[in-house]
Formats: C-alpha cells, sequence, structure tokens
C-alpha cells in the first residue's frame, strides 16, 4: 500500500500515465428503489474508469432491511460499486441513531474500495451533501485530498440559503479546502459563487451515450416528449399541458408523452383530465429506466423542456443525441448547448413563447438533420472527452498546481 496522499504508481496497460486509485463518494446513485437516481453520477464514473482504477461507495438507507446493514457489489460496468444499505431508525433517537449508521455504512464501503484499489490516492465527492462528512474525515485521517462535482439545483432555487449560518458556513469551508470544484454547467458555477462558495472552479459538463441516431420516422400523429421528475414548481409540466389544450384547438394530431414520476403526478393528471386530453392527447408512463427512455426517444419528433431552472439538463443533450430538436427554455443548462441549429430557446415562465415555439417546432422539426444533431452533441459530451477532463484534473489537483 501507498503511503498516505501520495499518488499512485499503478500504471495502466495502454499508456505510460498514472493510473490513480479514485473513491468516488456520493450522493445520488442508481440504487434499489430508483434505478434512475444519478445516473449521471455513475456515467461520470464509467468515464474516469478509462484513465483511473476507481471505486463507488454510495450509502442508502432502507426502513424494511431486515439486518442493520447489508452490503451489496457490483462490477457490471468494469469497476466495482458499493452500495451499503443501512436500516433507517425512526425511534426518538433517530436522528443520532441514522447519522452514526450513514457513517459506520461509509466507513464498511470505504474499507472495502481501499482493498479493491490498493489504496486511495484522491477522493471524488458527488454532491455537496452527506459525504463531505466522510471526504473530511478521510481528509484528517489520512490526508487524502478531496474535490467536489456538484449537480443541485437548489442554490439557483434558493434552497441553499434557507440553511442554517453553521450548514451554510460548514459547506463554505469544505468548497474552500477542496483541491477544485467541478460544475456541469457555467449557470451552476454563477448559483453557487453567488451562494458564497468560493472555490478553484472547473466546468466538465454531463457525458451522453454515443449512439446512431434512429432513422426519420413518419408517425401519424406528432409525438412530443418530456422526461422529468414531476415537481411542477421546477419542471412546469402544467404550462405544458395547458400549451398542448391550446394547440389541440387547431392541431389535433399531436401526442403529448410524459415519462417520470414525483409528488405533482396526481395534480398534473388531473389539469389533464379537466381540459379533456388524457390518455388521448396527454399520456403518463411513469418512472422509467434509461432503457427505456432511449428506446422511447427513438419513437417521438421532439423534446420540451419548461424547467424553471436546470444545472445542465440531460434529456436535452440525449434528445440530440438520438437526433432529435429540443424546444428549451432558458434556465441555467440547456442554453449552453441548444441554438438555432439544433432547436428552439425560450424564456422561463413565458407562456405564450412555450406555445408559439411548440407550434413552431411541430411545422419543422423535419428540417432538422438527425444526424448533425448527434454529432454535435456527443462530438462535444463522450465518455472519452469528459474522462480526459477528469484525469488531467486529477493530476493538478495531485501535484498541487490546480
Amino acid at each position: 500500500m501507498q503511503s498516505k496522499g501520495s499518488t499512485t504508481s499503478s500504471i495502466s496497460n495502454s499508456s505510460s500515465k498514472a493510473r490513480y486509485r479514485i473513491l468516488f463518494l456520493t450522493e445520488w446513485y442508481p440504487n434499489k428503489f430508483d434505478p434512475q437516481l444519478g445516473v449521471f453520477v455513475q456515467k461520470h464514473a464509467k468515464a474516469i474508469h478509462q484513465y483511473c482504477s476507481i471505486s463507488v461507495v454510495y450509502v442508502c438507507a432502507d426502513e424494511n432491511l431486515q439486518t442493520i446493514y447489508n452490503l451489496e457489489l457490483s462490477s457490471k460496468n468494469g469497476f466495482e460499486e458499493i452500495t451499503v444499505y443501512y436500516r433507517r431508525n425512526t425511534g426518538v433517537f433517530n436522528s443520532i441513531i441514522n447519522t452514526y449508521r450513514y457513517l459506520k455504512a461509509n466507513k464498511t464501503g470505504v474499507k472495502r474500495a481501499e482493498q479493491i484499489l490498493g489504496g486511495i490516492d484522491l477522493v471524488h465527492v458527488n454532491v455537496l451533501k452527506r459525504p463531505i462528512i466522510v471526504a473530511l474525515i478521510l481528509n484528517k485521517t489520512k490526508r487524502l485530498p478531496f474535490i467536489i462535482s456538484e449537480h443541485w439545483t437548489g442554490y439557483a432555487k434558493g434552497i441553499f440559503e434557507e440553511f442554517s449560518f453553521i450548514k451554510k458556513w460548514f459547506l463554505r469551508i469544505m468548497v474552500h479546502q477542496a483541491k477544485a470544484i467541478t460544475t456541469v454547467s457555467i449557470g451552476l458555477k454563477e448559483s453557487m459563487l453567488n451562494s458564497g462558495l468560493k472555490g478553484n472552479y472547473r466546468i466538465i459538463p454531463n457525458i451522453i451515450e454515443s449512439i446512431t441516431p434512429p432513422p426519420p420516422i413518419n408517425n401519424s400523429k406528432t409525438k412530443i416528449l418530456t422526461v422529468a421528475d414531476l415537481l411542477d414548481e421546477q419542471k412546469n409540466i402544467s404550462g405544458i399541458i395547458k400549451a398542448i389544450a391550446s394547440l389541440t384547438k387547431n392541431k389535433p394530431l399531436i401526442e403529448y408523452h410524459i415519462i417520470g414520476d414525483g409528488p405533482d403526478r396526481d395534480r398534473l393528471m388531473q389539469l389533464a383530465k379537466s381540459f379533456g386530453l388524457m390518455n388521448t392527447f396527454v399520456f403518463f408512463h411513469g418512472r422509467k429506466d434509461n432503457e427505456f427512455v432511449y428506446q422511447f426517444m427513438k419513437e417521438i419528433d421532439f423534446v420540451v423542456i419548461n424547467s424553471r431552472y436546470e444545472t445542465f439538463s440531460v434529456v436535452a443533450t440525449e434528445a440530440l443525441a438520438n437526433g432529435k430538436p429540443v424546444v428549451a427554455t432558458i434556465c441555467g443548462g440547456p442554453e449552453e448547448f441548444i441554438n438555432s441549429d439544433n432547436g428552439i430557446l425560450i424564456e422561463q415562465g413565458n407562456q405564450t413563447e412555450l406555445e408559439l415555439a411548440i407550434e413552431k417546432m411541430i411545422l419543422n422539426f423535419k428540417t432538422y438533420d438527425a444526424t448533425k444533431l448527434n454529432y454535435y452533441i456527443t462530438e462535444k459530451f463522450n465518455y472519452n472527452t469528459i474522462g480526459k477532463q477528469f484525469y488531467e484534473l486529477y493530476t493538478k489537483c495531485l501535484n498541487n498546481v490546480v
């Protein structure tokens, strides 16, 4: 095992470059309760795995667990994914007990990761929440440097400002102490800076699968798709449903499909029913895995994103990868890669612009070149490109040149 805090001497077979040993700690990751949670984090891990040895540790509460802890291992993606479930306590002292169990579960996961990797060179924290405490412990006990990758929309929504003074102070200290902070968009970086989170920022976006766009389709009706958590305050799905209700008066040959679930699903379904759209013009499919979404995207004509705020918008990039143009709001993420060549950008919260943009796309979606849409986005956000960006950042952090 290497000395604490030193860089790895492990060398990949395909390159003379050092193959660093990276511990991924993450607040979000696909699990038995939600196969879509943090898929973008998992894709970052896959990209990094091409250049580094990596183990992912994800800890998740489970109220129905028969034992206090349960460790599950997977290497299906070519690297070790370590999920540790702990039984959530609901008693009088639940806060203290659950914090203890969370930390102990992480200790178990980290120990396993260290055994697999033969040591740890750098800790990569994904999402500035509980895993940062584990990174701090490792930093103080083993002198392991850490970086942070952030995806959370809470800075733009003002949720961060609602935290207690102590919590905000602690997180600001952690960001300052991190070797680097990566965000998936300039908008997210600016939101964090505006929240007083000063640090060494880098923009490293999410990953889009390299696929061959499907051949042109001739649907009997124009099929429109939104993929989102059904949290209307952020995603504004109700605005799209209202736009569809208005457009069907003159354009009856359209279908609007919604993939996703969330706290506002029943209310949104009721809204569709109130307009007489349910299962005739508007269709709810519930939460689906990434494979289903990709397959469904091949069958639709364009995607609509009506969010009030986004940190990136994986859905928009996945649509383009499938050769589908996008109508999207200027909300902190999509405007960094959506332009007149691949979609239509509109002001968020502007219902008139939304309806006009959807109507325009209904008339013009066939004019977009699917191959060009695919090439533009997959060249920009592929595994090799993103993996190299992380590797170069790790190298700078471990050599103290950031």
